[in-house]
């Protein structure tokens, strides 16, 4: 199984998030790229299985710069760690790594199951 998930929970709110104003208001034009930079990191955490972290590599795969990144840290966005960043609240809003692992095996389980009862298997 691929380490991660095609699809990630997006807010259908989050133009009007007080914190993203706020993160406009005081930023600018900047802030809109970095916004974009934060919305690449969640959907390549959830497509990658990285649990928000998000490593220095990766930020050049996500179209975001040191910049971005230390804008994003002030605003709350990101948190700084060993590895490079992590999306602040990830596991709040995201299947984490093994949440999907478990979501897979589960569903093998069921397959495995109903084949077997469709096959007249005992197992």
């Amino acid at each position: 199984m691929a380490a991660g998930l095609p699809w990630v929970r997006m807010d259908t709110d989050t133009h009007a998030n007080p914190k993203v104003l706020d993160f406009i208001e005081e930023h600018g034009q900047r802030a809109l790229a970095a916004i974009a930079v934060w919305k690449f990191a969640i959907e390549y955490s959830g497509g990658h299985g990285t649990d928000g972290v998000i490593s220095r590599a990766a930020l050049r795969q996500i179209h975001g710069t040191p910049v971005h990144a230390r804008l994003l840290v002030e605003g709350g966005f990101f948190e700084v760690t060993d590895k490079g960043w992590l999306v602040s609240g990830y596991d709040s809003h995201q299947p984490t790594r093994d949440t999907v692992e478990a979501m897979a095996n589960a569903r093998s389980e069921r397959a495995r199951k109903a084949a077997n009862a469709r096959w007249g298997n005992d197992a």
